[in-house]
């Protein structure tokens, strides 16, 4: 074959190949924002072709032909296919034809998209918009790029430029929306996705507005979107998983495992929605079911984490212990670091009061890394429990020293110095935790507690009177607020705090006992036994305030009435012979006959 025949022949070919692409919208025209897609028929149509492109182009001198038209037709074709590097090399080719092809630089700059050679790409789609100013393809993949890179703010300023060219692109408008709401403008990326399904079925739209009112906690707006989504997809997986999470945070159980359901008809070994089933089945209680979900997962993915933990916490809850380790042991061996499954095994079995088992797990773990907090946290709660306060303090030291802002490990720290006596350092370990804390009432209560015992009185009550500023109507807080001014012997104020709290609260028992104390400390014997009067027979303070009646009588003078009411309360109790035999207001009839008889009934 002539040289001059096989250029005619290639010119042929390449035409044919130039015309297949222009009926499929590809071809040097073209602007591409994202990759064409070519079917299967036009794909082998044009590799026949380049087959015989390849004989011909053998026969011809490089010098006889040199088409631009042919290079980016070829470059795009590729470009279709995901032929990345053959893509790369016929838009160079063509370039150096035409540098001034801007529709030549942006599918380059596609490509490199692709690729990820992303700031060679910015520099394709910024030489094209030197060429010409109004790209609109060039300015979305730019804000595209941007995205990418997760600068938010250039994206934006990127997709708008695109859309002031072209105002009504959804594709743009939908990128819009996803870059305000990644730079935290929320209200301005749910109006730009409202514009856009508004007007038109956009579904990815629909399934973002789903997903931000999912964060939102709107779910009445979620069912709106995404029950619109699934008219025009009723097998769009992404909303039907959605919709179910949706279902579940709203208690609509069995809504939520519908849809669940319709992912699985669609797609049966989908591991997400048999875990969220299986998850939402747990919640419900029905743990058979829950059960048969996760071991789908775990024989399609036998070392699934999720799946795994969630049917040990179902196993642990039954009280199959035994087998709940095994699982953790079994998970253990298939993770690079399985201290987490370690300490859970551990947990385990202290839980099920299994502790010296637990003890050589914690250790071992110790062993390797001597500061795993949890490890020695429950170090320390095993110590605690065999009695064993100081070796306990000894392991929640070890924390502190490296963390010293470890609220579970001060708090541990403060019950076992309490427990041991030491006060101080108990004290110091509640005001670490007040130190790094909201007001804590609970703890505020604690620290009076320890400042009663250090017998700083007087601070103990301040803590009461802050509690009071925040809410004058505690009563706790007016009932300890009591308690302090008896010890301080203020009792007519211990009185008005007593009776503000039986304002709220007129007939507890333990206030109007307190009360009584504070009238009986004022030597006003009648008043406090007007309020004895008031403890009912069924309370637990009953027998105290009637011994309290007997010693009241005995200071007026009533031995006998005395006599009467304390030996009713021996017969009911035990614990009153022993009181009574140490009480110095009975010292002056210890040695009558009523008395001794006393001391000895049964």
């Amino acid at each position: 074959m002539s040289a001059n025949s096989a250029l005619v022949k290639f010119k042929m070919v390449n035409g044919l190949i130039g015309s297949i692409l222009d009926e499929n919208h590809i071809s040097l025209r073209s602007l591409f924002p994202k990759l064409p897609k070519l079917d299967t028929d036009v794909r082998s149509k044009i590799e026949k072709l380049l087959e015989s492109r390849e004989r011909i182009r053998m026969e011809i001198d490089d010098e006889d032909f040199d088409d631009f038209t042919d290079d980016l037709n070829l470059a795009n074709y590729f470009l279709a296919c995901k032929k990345f590097t053959k893509s790369l090399r016929y838009y160079d080719s063509a370039l150096v034809k035409n540098p001034q092809s801007y529709s030549a630089l942006c599918n380059k700059g596609l490509c490199l998209f692709k690729i990820s050679k992303l700031d060679e790409a910015t520099s394709c789609y910024d030489d094209a918009l030197r060429i010409y100013k109004n790209i609109p393809e060039a300015f979305f993949m730019k804000g595209k790029i941007m995205f990418v890179k997760q600068n938010f703010a250039e994206a934006i300023t990127q997709f708008r430029n695109a859309l002031d060219l072209e105002p009504e692109n959804l594709e743009i408008k939908y990128y819009l929306g996803k870059s305000l709401l990644q730079s935290g403008n929320i209200d301005d990326s749910i109006k730009t996705l409202e514009s856009i399904v508004a007007n038109k079925d956009h579904i990815d739209s629909l399934l973002l507005l789903g997903q931000i009112f999912t964060k939102e906690n709107d779910y009445q707006k979620v069912l709106v979107y995404l029950e619109k989504l699934l008219e025009l997809s009723p097998n769009h997986i992404e909303a039907h998983l959605l919709l179910g999470q949706s279902y579940v945070v709203s208690n609509y159980s069995n809504e939520a495992v519908s849809h669940f359901e319709k992912v699985l008809d669609r797609s049966p070994n989908h591991i997400e929605a048999h875990l969220l089933l299986g998850k939402t089945y747990m919640d419900a209680g029905k743990v058979n079911d829950a059960i048969s979900h996760f071991e789908k997962i775990l024989e399609i993915s036998p070392n699934h984490a999720d799946a795994m933990n969630f049917k040990i916490l179902i196993l642990e809850k039954m009280g199959k212990i035994d087998e709940a380790v095994k699982y953790c042991d079994q998970l253990a061996e298939s993770l690079p670091d399985p201290t987490y499954q370690i300490l859970k095994k551990g947990i385990l079995l202290f839980n099920s009061n299994k502790s010296s088992h637990a003890l050589v797990v914690f250790n071992k773990i110790l062993e390797k890394t001597k500061t795993n907090n949890v490890a020695l946290l429950y170090k320390a709660k095993i110590f605690a429990q065999k009695n064993e306060f100081h070796e306990a303090l000894l392991c929640i030291g070890i924390i502190l020293k490296l963390e010293p802002k470890n609220s579970e490990a001060l708090e541990s720290a403060a019950e076992l110095s309490l427990k041991v006596g030491n006060y101080e350092d108990a004290l110091f370990y509640i005001n670490q935790l007040l130190s790094q804390s909201t007001l804590s009432e609970s703890l505020l209560k604690r620290k009076s507690h320890l400042l009663s015992i250090l017998g700083r009185h007087e601070e103990s009550g301040q803590i009461y009177k802050e509690i009071l500023q925040h809410d004058n109507t505690n009563v706790e807080a007016l009932y300890e607020l009591g308690k302090v001014h008896i010890i301080l012997n203020n009792y007519e104020k211990a009185i008005d705090f007593f009776d503000s709290a039986l304002e709220k609260k007129p007939f507890d028992s333990n206030i109007i006992f307190k009360k009584s104390i504070a009238f009986f400390s004022q030597q006003k014997y009648d008043s406090s036994i007007l309020c004895l009067e008031q403890i009912p027979e069924t309370t637990p303070l009953y027998n105290f305030a009637q011994y309290q009646k007997s010693k009241i009588q005995m200071l007026q003078g009533n031995t006998k009435q005395s006599i009467e009411i304390l030996s009713k309360i021996i017969k009911s109790s035990e614990i009153f012979r022993l009181i009574a035999s140490n009480e110095i207001i009975f010292e002056s009839i210890s040695d009558t006959t009523e008395f001794i008889e006393l001391m000895k009934q049964k």
